[in-house]
C-alpha cells in the first residue's frame, strides 16, 4: 500500500514538473529557479522518509519547504510521532530549519475533515479570484478549522491580502500566517 502511494506521488510529481504549469510556477515564484530545485528536493525527501516510516502518515501532514525552510502541518496521535516527524525533516540534507504546526487528533472535535476541505476549497478560490495577488505562490492547509499560510511573495500588501482573504473564511478559528516577503 505505501510502495502503491509512493509511485503515484512520484508520478504526479512528475507529471506536474513536466507540464506548463510548472513552467508558469517558476515564472510567477519568487525564488530563482536553483531555490526552488533545492525546495523540491528537499520537500520530496521528507515525504518519501515519511512514506516509508512506520509511525508517520505521510497523508496526515503536509510538507512545504521555502528557502530551506520546512514547514510541517497537520495531525498527529501523539507527541512522540510529533517529534519523529521534525526529526525526520531536522536530518534531511539542505534543511535550515523546521516549522512544525502539527496538532494533536481530536476526535470529539466538530471539524471534521470536510469542513477542512470545503475551508480550503473557498480561501484558494478567494485567493485565484483575487486579480492583486500570485495565489500559486501560497500554500494553504486547513487542520481542525485553522488556516495555515506558507509561501513567499512579493510585497507585504499582498501578504496582508491573502491573510485577509484567509479570515474571512466562515467557520475558521484561527489565522497562522509563515508567509515571507521576498
Amino acid at each position: 500500500m505505501l510502495k502503491k502511494l509512493l509511485c503515484v506521488t512520484v508520478v504526479l510529481t512528475l507529471c506536474y514538473t513536466l507540464s506548463g504549469c510548472a513552467v508558469y510556477n517558476a515564472a510567477v515564484d519568487e525564488r530563482n529557479i536553483s531555490e526552488q530545485y533545492s525546495d523540491t528536493v528537499i520537500t520530496t525527501t521528507i515525504l518519501k522518509k515519511m512514506v516509508k516510516s512506520k509511525t508517520i502518515s505521510a497523508l496526515d501532514v503536509s510538507v512545504n519547504t521555502f528557502n530551506g525552510k520546512v514547514y510541517l502541518v497537520g495531525e498527529v496521535d501523539s507527541l512522540a510521532q510529533r517529534n519523529t516527524a521534525i526529526s525526520t525533516a531536522r536530518n534531511t540534507k539542505g534543511v535550515q530549519e523546521v516549522v512544525p504546526y502539527l496538532l494533536l487528533k481530536n476526535e470529539q472535535d466538530f471539524c471534521g475533515t470536510t469542513d477542512n476541505l470545503t475551508m480550503n476549497a473557498q480561501l484558494k478560490k478567494a485567493l485565484i479570484g483575487d486579480k492583486e495577488i500570485w495565489s500559486t505562490n501560497v500554500s494553504t492547509d486547513v487542520v481542525q478549522c485553522n488556516i495555515i499560510l506558507t509561501g513567499i511573495v512579493g510585497t507585504t500588501k499582498e501578504k496582508q491580502k491573502i491573510i485577509q482573504h484567509a479570515r474571512a473564511v466562515p467557520k475558521v478559528r484561527s489565522v497562522t500566517s509563515y508567509i515571507q516577503v521576498q
